[in-house]
């Protein structure tokens, strides 16, 4: 059997982009992925540090173009077209990429007229520009008509190649989509924006998420670095603003009623099969009321290489009220390569490594949700049960607080004066049997909370690394006090922790 024996259709096209997803939102996806992929290479060959690698997104609804680029390895000259132009060929592995099929390149042809990717490698002093005419593509794949024409026929048909000259220092790769299809919502930016939030490697946003040095550190302890890239996203390159994981430690549930929730306390749990680490996770506790208002936060999201794999009800399996799922808002980080996305990523190939992670989990964190669910329904009008709670979050803000840096000292004097009135309504609580064991627990937590408070001298200005003067350091001391004095705290985090960031830039 000869090549020329097998003919692949050109059908097989649309099947591997219109066909291959259900919602256009997920071409973001796969272009983030591909990007994320460069920009691990680029600083592996000591091309970029870490701090400088970006990829911004440009959604601009007015002239109907979407771009996305990054400033990875980018693409020799020499390997440009053949590499772009392969279908379900790459030479990617699935252990060390996020994108390996060679297929979510494509993706982008169903939803626009033309797709260009720009691309120029270190050194080379040409930028090689390669244009998908998808317009033509649909004409040409329309049933009855070209049926002569092969998969290969059809891509050198609607394919042009021109090479310009670029600087030689530049690295990058860019992804356009003009003219993109009015029936999709591609083009709607806070659409975009809470769809890449969702899906993409980002990081937490620690004012909004407070435990999220904590989870780092459960992570770390574990063996495992969680993959953070900066994604910038605007309408266009003058306005691009980060993007940041929705993660939040106050929020919303029960659609009805609507009840402002919190976490109290994180749970996290490893999934360890035959001694073999699959999987690490965490969910936040709190009041369990119902529902999450907000969808960008109910349900485990499940990562591989830190992007998203399915969607919020992915791991409704693994509950036997599905419903409860919703109820939770948690992550579940693959860390095995056994587990391996399938084509469309809305899932994992079904293999006995799957099944065995679904049983784990099922009888695992699946179990135990549901039991601490309703065991909240049952005791949530007690007002004993009400005051533990109420003392488990303070310990939680306060233990949170004494990880990610205190704003000033004013801050820290009032976060003790508070932990101590707590102790000593604790110690004034009277509670029934099933309830004394959680009650000395918190009672030994807090006083330990105090003692870590006290003798904490982790403040946030500390963590400026840009060689600032004692004096300056001072003037901020003062600074910082005044805020606390004024301000609500939410605010004065929200301002130490910009002065921080932006001196750090500088």
């Amino acid at each position: 059997m000869t090549e020329d024996t097998v003919r692949v259709g050109k059908y097989t096209l649309e099947s591997l982009t219109t066909g291959m997803y259900s919602d256009p939102k997920i071409v973001y996806r796969e272009y983030i992925q591909n990007s994320v992929d460069s920009l691990e290479n680029a600083v592996s060959l000591g091309l970029l540090e870490p701090q400088s690698m970006r990829i911004d997104i440009v959604i601009n609804a007015e002239e109907s173009i979407i771009s996305i680029k990054d400033n990875g390895t980018g693409i020799p000259a020499d390997t440009a077209a053949a590499t772009l132009m392969n279908v379900g060929s790459s030479k990617k592995r699935s252990a060390n990429n996020r994108g390996f099929r060679g297929i979510g390149r494509l993706g982008g042809m169903s939803y626009c007229d033309t797709l260009v990717f720009t691309t120029s490698a270190e050194n080379e002093s040409v930028k090689t520009i390669i244009s998908f005419d998808c317009k033509k593509l649909r004409r040409l794949l329309v049933p009855g008509e070209y049926e002569e024409m092969s998969l290969s026929a059809v891509l050198e048909e609607i394919t042009s190649i021109v090479t310009l000259p670029e600087k030689s220092e530049k690295h990058y790769l860019c992804v356009e989509m003009k003219e993109v299809n009015g029936f999709s919502d591609l083009l709607d930016i806070d659409t975009a924006r809470s769809y890449i939030a969702q899906v993409a490697p980002l990081p937490y946003q620690s004012r909004h998420f407070i435990y999220t040095s904590q989870l780092k550190e459960f992570l770390s302890k574990n063996g495992y670095s969680i993959e953070e890239f900066p994604i910038f996203v605007g309408e266009n390159e003058a306005d691009l603003e980060p993007v940041y994981k929705p993660n939040k430690s106050r929020f919303r549930s029960d659609r009805g009623k609507r009840t402002v929730d919190e976490i109290t306390s994180m749970s996290y749990f490893d999934v360890t099969i035959d001694g073999e680490l699959y999987a690490l996770g965490w969910y936040g506790n709190c009041g369990w009321y119902g529902f999450l208002s907000d969808k960008e936060l109910s349900g485990f999201r499940v990562r591989k290489g830190n992007i998203l794999i399915g969607d919020s009800k992915t791991m409704n399996v693994i509950f036997k009220e599905a419903r409860f799922n919703g109820w939770t808002q948690g992550e579940i980080f693959i860390v095995t390569d056994k587990l391996i996305p399938n084509a469309r990523r809305d899932d994992f190939e079904q293999n006995d490594a799957y099944y065995s992670l679904i049983d784990k989990l099922s009888n695992g964190v699946g179990l135990e949700i549901a039991r601490t669910i309703r065991e909240a329904s049952l005791t949530r009008n007690n007002p004993n049960a009400k005051a533990l709670r109420e003392a488990e979050r303070k310990i939680a803000e306060a233990s949170a607080a004494v990880t990610e840096g205190f704003n000033s000292t004013v801050d820290k004097e009032k976060l003790i004066a508070t932990l101590t009135e707590s102790a000593a309504s604790l110690n004034g609580l009277r509670v029934s049997e099933d309830l004394s064991q959680k009650k000395q627990e918190l009672q030994e937590k807090i006083e330990t909370v105090i003692d870590d408070v006290t003798e904490s001298k982790n403040f946030k200005i500390n963590q400026i690394n840009s060689g600032i003067d004692k004096k300056s350091k001072q003037v901020l001391k003062v600074v910082s006090d005044i805020l606390s004095k004024k301000l609500a705290k939410v605010l004065v985090d929200e301002i130490i922790e910009d002065i921080v960031s932006e001196l750090n830039r500088k």
